[in-house]
């Protein structure tokens, strides 16, 4: 099995299987860490267990997001999270159901993400927590006035209802301690903001997740928040959404984090490596090199974009960065035309990465020729699989 084919038992059927013990229970680190061993092992190795030399890539940067330059397999802390917030977001929403008169334990997480998550307007503000929830004005008190609210003991503002507090004034009775001067003045904003809230006894409190399009919670909407702010990846679009076999896409995605294993890489580690590279034999090689630095390389892209009507963006001797090359000629193309030259790029690529393997591992002379009949058949075959903007650009090379 392949590690692209890996990544999809990992996030399918390994994460898949703690998905209903994560949405009950908060589990102990040291089992998260268990499992997250097992999954990383079977990733890089198909074993149980990996040693740190296998493991290519940190597994908190492969447990993101692929926009974010990860793999989309899960984080299981963050999934957690996102499958446990539903239990509150279903107490404030659904108070009929028979568990939510049941104490329910809320981690700092949870409760954070749901503030962030969750505002509602209030009807007659019998399921709004009058301390905590993001109701006056689309805030919480505790932003409001984060000095009074600091003053009120943890069970009150745990329990207090918009409709309790209210009530001849008992949110009154939950201050206690003395106010600062700077409490006093939130205190007269917050009770300017209170006297113009008039509750409608027949209506209900409506809570919306705005997280979401639908307003309503979704464990997808939940785990994605955990991760804002978070950079983007920029060759994401290049990468996983232009055709390519998922093991050639696994390769890109190894090659936009620099992690092959080529000879810098494995000279740092003081491991067997070739003196220069096995294409040129000039310089020590690096996937950089590798792939536009290297002259075998430059006339490879030469010889195979010129087949089909775009030598002009071959990488020049001034291009050094394989992502920045890539990303020039990305943008030098439009619609169809595009997601072919990315399936080609990716053949491209892979085709100089097998050939220099076949030259380490193997013995082979380095070979354009050879290396384009490989591009040749590859290309046929993933025409063949579904590659259609490969087989339009190819159409109109020919023609």
């Amino acid at each position: 099995m392949t590690r692209a084919g890996r990544v999809v038992q990992v996030q399918f059927v390994l994460t898949s299987m703690v998905v209903y013990q994560l949405m009950a229970t908060d589990q102990p680190t040291w089992a998260l860490k268990a499992i997250d061993k097992i999954r990383r092992g079977f990733l890089w190795r198909g074993r149980k267990e990996a040693q740190g030399g296998h493991c290519l890539i940190a597994w908190p940067k492969v447990c993101r997001a692929r926009e974010l330059g990860g793999l989309g397999i899960s984080d299981l802390k963050l999934l957690g999270y996102a499958l446990r917030v539903r239990w509150p977001w279903l107490k404030k929403t659904e108070p009929n159901k028979p568990w939510a008169s049941l104490p329910l334990q809320v981690s700092k997480e949870i409760e954070c993400l749901l503030a962030i998550a969750v505002t509602t307007t209030v009807g007659n503000g019998a399921s709004t927590l009058f301390w905590k929830d993001n109701w006056l004005n689309g805030k919480s008190i505790q932003v409001i006035a984060p000095e009074v609210a600091a003053l009120v003991p943890k069970r009150r503002a745990n329990k207090r209802t918009v409709l309790e507090a209210l009530t001849n004034q008992r949110w009154l009775e939950d201050i206690q301690g003395q106010l600062s001067i700077d409490a006093v003045m939130e205190y007269l904003v917050l009770w300017d903001l209170i006297e113009g809230v008039v509750l409608q006894q027949d209506s209900p409190d409506q809570h919306i997740w705005r997280l979401s399009s639908s307003g309503q919670y979704t464990a997808k909407s939940a785990y994605d928040a955990l991760f804002q702010g978070a950079i983007s990846f920029a060759p994401y679009e290049r990468i996983w959404k232009s055709w390519a076999p998922p093991k050639c896409q696994f390769f890109m995605w190894l090659v936009a984090h620099r992690r092959c294993w080529t000879a810098d890489r494995l000279a740092r580690r003081n491991l067997p490596h070739p003196a220069r590279c096995p294409l040129c034999d000039q310089v020590e090689e690096d996937i950089q090199h590798l792939l536009v630095g290297c002259v075998f390389a430059r006339q490879f892209w030469f010889d195979l974009l010129r087949q089909v009507g775009l030598a002009v963006l071959a990488p020049q001797p001034c291009d050094t960065s394989f992502d920045e090359w890539w990303s020039k000629a990305d943008q030098s193309v439009t619609g169809d035309m595009r997601k072919g030259l990315n399936s080609l790029i990716i053949l491209g690529s892979w085709t100089i990465w097998r050939h220099r393997n076949d030259c380490v591992f193997n013995g082979a002379t380095p070979s354009i020729a050879a290396a384009l009949v490989m591009a040749k058949d590859e290309a046929h075959l993933w025409s063949m699989s579904g590659a259609k903007g490969l087989s339009l650009l190819t159409t109109m090379g020919v023609g």
